[in-house]
């Protein structure tokens, strides 16, 4: 049985090649659900926190649950401005 294998050794990832117009539409969009991600897991700590009757386990893996998605969509906005491209 033959070999045959290739090698890749990098790749080039090409962002979107649109007018100016649509990047700030989707820039827009964008900011809109990193926004709406804050504060509806804002919201979620913030009722946990505050109603005695939320603190029981399922509630306390739910304000990690809400942690956790604002820390991965913190890092992926700081990822993406300070990427030298």
């Amino acid at each position: 049985m033959a070999n045959n294998q290739t090698m890749v050794r990098e790749f080039i990832l090409m962002g979107f090649s649109v007018g100016p117009d649509m990047q700030m539409f989707l820039f827009g969009l964008f900011s809109l659900l990193y926004a709406f991600t804050l504060m509806g897991n804002g919201v979620i700590l913030g009722l946990i926190s505050l109603e005695a009757r939320l603190h029981t386990p399922m509630y306390f893996f739910l304000s990690h649950l809400a942690l956790v998605d604002i820390s991965y969509a913190c890092n992926t906005v700081l990822y993406v401005q300070l990427c030298p491209w």
